[in-house]
């Protein structure tokens, strides 16, 4: 079975896209037969472990995996961790076990944008320009300028990776990026759009922000103004650029598969997009303090980074990094990987629980698990064969079609356009659980007892698929 990465295309840019209101609402659907899975505690951490063991040992998804989740009770909080190091060092990951974070390293520059503007540095809508060494000139569309807060949400219009680099390639690639080659792109980068007009991920966007954060703070680099303003201030000691001599002995190595030894990254022009490193029980403290369950002098600024700012993509807003709902109330999150790591980090602003993954290998099912220990791990429902094949049938979702198949005990979803499905997990009788898409579908009858439609409930919101005959 192929593993269903186009599904996520398919069901959730749709769910995004009619969160922010740019589809026909659908119908009011019935009610649930069941409630969603929604724990009112966290996970059962033997629970994870057997989940962890399943994914290292039988899946062979990851080298080393690390789970961390914290409630509302700052003293409710644990951390699981299963597999090895590497090949040749077989200890078991842990709460102080170093990892690359990639890309969450975004959540991070957004907070310290935030402080920037309440300190009075600067403002969301000011131009980069103001920011900028003398001499570069900042690319304009038709007199409309690039904001920070348009770097801050990937509305910039500028691309995902500078091109003056060459091909992003091999394990170490922007090592020898230079600061004058940023600003050279920059000074001859065309925008083909209005900044502010469309969202399009952008490492290079926010490379360029946290190092603009820097020459405004006037700090050495990135990790200076990291350390002054977030990590010394919550008490951090393992969340840096650079490796201390204790945190390389607490390090993960690196795998680009399962068994394929990768390289440490180091982009210190770039390092505003994705250069942190950082463990499980750091990433928990700063969970708590995000979550509004320490005190801390950081407080308004995590607050501000959390507001949304624009529609994102395959999601519903972004605030200043984080991604989250339109309305702020629900799941805020960020992934990160790179060719060594993945990592995830997400909190419900609802239910006050929050979570951290960290896996040291490439293009790990971060989402999965993270998203699957928020809401609630699946507990699989025996059901009727018979039963299960009266859901089977085609069924029109806002503008697609998918496929419903079954096969005796087994229920796949299926996007013909992609050629790809996914098992469904039976959790009831007739809701199920979409694994790695953090998914459910309820499927419900008539007045005739026919099974006539389904709904479908993401991170972006609910939608109904109606049944073709």
């Amino acid at each position: 079975m192929k593993r269903p990465f186009s599904i996520l295309l398919h069901l959730f840019v749709v769910l995004a896209l009619s969160a922010c209101g740019v589809t026909t609402p659908s119908p009011s659907p019935t009610p649930s037969p069941t409630a969603t899975i929604q724990p009112s505690r966290l996970p059962d951490p033997d629970e994870v472990k057997a989940l962890l063991v399943q994914l290292v040992d039988v899946e062979e998804r990851a080298p080393g995996i690390v789970v961390g989740m914290i409630a509302d009770d700052p003293q409710e909080r644990w951390v699981v961790g299963y597999g090895r190091l590497s090949a040749t060092d077989q200890r078991v990951p842990d709460g102080d076990t170093v990892f690359e974070i990639a890309s969450v390293t975004k959540v991070f520059t957004g907070i310290l944008l935030a402080q920037a503007v309440l300190n009075g540095e600067v403002k969301l809508d000011d131009p980069i320009s103001m920011y900028l060494p003398e001499g570069v000139p900042a690319p304009e569309y038709e007199g409309k300028s690039i904001t920070l807060l348009h770097l801050a949400t990937h509305t910039a219009g500028l691309p995902r990776w500078p091109s003056n680099n060459g091909p992003v390639v091999g394990s170490n690639p922007f090592a020898d990026y230079t600061m004058d080659q940023m600003y050279d792109f920059l000074s001859g980068y065309r925008l083909t759009r209005a900044p502010g007009s469309t969202y399009e991920y952008s490492n290079y966007g926010f490379s360029l922000l946290g190092n603009l954060l820097v020459r405004r703070a006037g700090q050495a680099n990135y990790e200076a103004l990291l350390l002054e303003r977030i990590t010394r201030p919550l008490g951090i000691k393992s969340t840096r650029l650079e490796l201390t001599p204790d945190m390389r002995s607490r390090l993960a190595t690196p795998h680009s598969s399962y068994d394929g030894v990768s390289t440490n990254w180091h982009a210190p022009t770039l390092a505003g997009s994705g250069a942190i490193l950082s463990t499980a029980n750091d990433l928990l403290t700063f969970l708590a303090a995000t979550m509004g369950m320490t005190a801390t002098e950081l407080q308004p600024a995590l607050q501000l980074a959390n507001t949304p700012q624009r529609p994102g993509e395959m999601l519903a807003y972004i605030g200043l990094g984080w991604n989250l709902p339109q309305s702020g109330d629900g799941i805020h999150y960020h992934g990160g990987g790179n060719f060594g790591y993945s990592s995830f980090l997400a909190w419900d602003s609802e239910r006050k629980i929050g979570v951290v993954v960290l896996m040291n290998v490439y293009a790990g099912p971060k989402e999965y698990l993270g998203y699957s220990l928020l809401r609630g791990l699946p507990k699989p429902f025996p059901v009727d064969p018979q039963v299960l094949a009266a859901y089977a049938g085609r069924y029109q979702l806002d503008g697609f079609d998918v496929t419903i198949r079954v096969e005796g005990a087994r229920v796949y979803l299926w996007v013909p356009s992609s050629n790809e499905e996914g098992e469904l997990i039976a959790i009831s009788e007739s809701q199920f659980y979409l694994e790695e898409y953090h998914a459910e579908i309820t499927f419900y009858r008539n007045d005739r007892g026919d099974v006539d439609r389904m709904e479908v409930v993401g991170i972006g919101g609910t939608l109904e698929a109606t049944r073709i005959p």
